[in-house]
């Protein structure tokens, strides 16, 4: 079994997924490409941001659930435009989220609102507030 964990930051807001599977960590995110923008073109970030996390929820999902759910929102992010509230890093893990089959609200518009919803509307392995 893998595991999704859904992580907030230090400093300024931002979310992404901890994904973790085979003994292999990887890491995915979506940011604009000019810092800090509201609004610009954005790219699926990779980079391992263990240093920034502050919170975290982490559920346990099927190997290839997972990894499909994550190829689908990558396609569905890559080369489009980063849009704070609307197409940001919340709704990327939102939609990494639904893939998966947690019950995700319809809207989402902080990172750590976010995962204390996915608390209280799915069952977890471990979460740190």
């Amino acid at each position: 079994m893998a595991q999704l964990m859904i992580i907030t930051e230090t400093g300024m807001f931002h979310s992404a997924c901890r994904c973790s599977w085979g003994g292999a960590v990887s890491w995915y995110g979506f940011k604009p490409i000019a810092h800090r923008s509201p609004v610009g073109m954005g790219f699926v970030d990779v980079s391992d941001r263990s240093a920034q996390m502050n919170y975290n929820i982490a559920f346990t999902i099927d190997d290839t659930a997972l990894s499909l759910a994550v190829e689908k929102v990558k396609r569905g992010y890559t080369e489009k435009e980063y849009i704070l509230a609307v197409r940001d890093c919340v709704s990327f893990s939102a939609d990494v989220a639904r893939e998966v089959g947690l019950r995700v609200p319809p809207l989402n518009f902080t990172p750590y609102g976010f995962i204390k919803i996915l608390a209280v509307w799915n069952d977890y392995t471990s979460a740190v507030f």
